[in-house]
């Protein structure tokens, strides 16, 4: 179970906090993939009035228990166990603000509570400073007997104290018959943490209440925006090591943003100050930056990347692009292909071995291979009303600031003038040049090579 149903109004926000993205993904996903990579049989959603947005999210990969008024976690658990299916033995409560969580820490703690046999299993860590955090109370023997709100803690801790994640495992029989002894607590709430003292207290041939400790970061909820932002630095930490760990080189991991989807090949370098977002791919020997943005792209091998910007582009082998080089959504880079400072390109394919060294724009256009084009070429796609097509066959000159009027096509071999504005399409091989472009005679080789 994932209980989301909180208000969350210390985000200040009108966006549900589950919802908020945190290193490409938004909080709760994070959460949903720690359970489904712990092997969960069966994944609920607890949702509210404020965590609504989630059922169109989510309605089709996972059950949702609808809770209609924040009653507390008790009372969320509640509305979710009615549908569990009959297969499941235990239950494991999360929490839709931890997206630290991994699924290594969730599945130890479900294999110590199925090997163990406790009523009840308790993700703990330990704090030299619990803060706002949950502690227990331990009987003479050291078991755990119950919980202490951070409010109702009298004691001087003066050594470092374990305190409770609030995420658990519980045996579904013993569950099911005790949630609804939960009394209702002066805020008018049911907390799931009085089941811990009910647990304790009950005749078992082991211990009833086990706990299980995991690293303090893992445990860390988010509340409010510096949470979050505590939250995504951890885990880009977490993300970047992943990558150097498998043979990326990333020159200044603190300046370095790398979403949790990002496949990056082995021998490429990140140099500082770069963002890697979404469903970006890179291949292996790419050099990627300083301050390149590469947003839901495919990079092939061997690439340079330089303080440049890339959305939702796909880059052939051995490319060179930038600086300061604009690739927008739609845009195709074929194999060797050479993108200057200043050049943008959209919705466009340029071919192999083609180049456009120098300011330019290319719009809804196909270009071939190893053709020039210019600085300052503007392929003119837009008449007012509607987007148009320019093609451009292989092996064409196209001078440094022509004008290309869509519709139009430059065939295979043919060249333009500087300063050309081509509003009618050349023939294979012909020279055009002028305002409007006219056809001129080719120069001819003198032979001397």
């Amino acid at each position: 179970m994932v209980l989301t149903a909180g208000r969350g109004t210390r985000m200040r926000s009108s966006l549900p906090k589950v919802l908020h993205p945190i290193a490409g993904l938004p909080m709760i996903d994070h959460v949903v993939r720690a359970a489904q990579g712990a092997n969960a049989a069966q994944i609920i959603l607890t949702i509210g009035p404020t965590s609504e947005a989630l059922r169109s999210r989510y309605d089709s990969t996972v059950e949702l228990a609808w809770q209609p008024e924040p009653l507390g976690t008790g009372d969320a658990v509640a509305v979710a166990l009615p549908l569990l299916g009959p297969h499941i033995e235990w239950v494991l409560v999360i929490y839709g603000d931890h997206p630290l969580i991994d699924s290594s820490t969730l599945a130890n703690l479900m294999s110590r509570a199925i090997a163990e046999g406790p009523i009840l299993a308790l993700l703990t860590f330990d704090l030299a400073d619990p803060g706002p955090y949950g502690r227990f109370r331990f009987g003479p023997d050291g078991r755990i007997i119950g919980t202490v709100e951070a409010v109702d803690d009298t004691s001087d801790r003066q050594a470092v104290t374990t305190v409770n994640s609030g995420m658990c495992a519980y045996r579904r029989d013993w569950l099911e018959g005790h949630i609804g002894r939960l009394p209702l607590s002066p805020k008018g709430e049911y907390y799931l943490t009085g089941l811990v003292e009910m647990a304790a207290a009950s005749r078992w041939p082991v211990n009833p209440v086990i706990a299980v400790p995991a690293p303090v970061e893992l445990a860390l909820g988010v509340n409010d925006r510096a949470e979050l932002a505590e939250a995504e630095r951890l885990l880009r930490e977490r993300i970047n090591r992943r990558h150097m760990l498998a043979g990326v080189s990333i020159v200044d991991p603190a300046s370095t943003f790398i979403d949790v989807d990002v496949e990056i090949g082995n021998d490429t370098r990140i140099e500082p100050g770069c963002m890697l977002r979404g469903s970006t791919g890179v291949g292996s020997g790419c050099v990627i930056g300083p301050g390149s943005v590469i947003e839901d792209s495919i990079i092939g091998d061997d690439c340079r990347v330089m303080s440049s910007w890339l959305e939702q582009a796909r880059v052939g082998a051995g490319v060179t692009i930038g600086p300061y080089a604009h690739l927008r959504p739609g845009a195709i880079v074929g194999t060797g292909a050479r993108i200057g400072n200043f050049a943008e390109i959209k919705n466009a394919t340029l071919g192999s071995q083609s180049h456009m060294h120098h300011f330019g724009y290319v719009g809804d256009a196909h270009v071939g291979a190893r053709v020039n084009i210019g600085a300052g070429v503007v392929v003119c796609n837009y008449d007012g009303r509607e987007k148009h097509h320019t093609e451009i066959g292989d092996d064409v000159f196209v001078g440094s600031d022509t004008l290309l009027i869509a519709p139009v096509a430059l065939g295979a071999g043919s060249s333009t003038g500087a300063g050309s504005v081509v509003t009618r399409s050349v023939a294979p091989g012909a020279a055009v040049r002028g305002v409007p472009a006219r056809v001129v005679p080719r120069p001819e080789s003198d032979g001397s090579g």
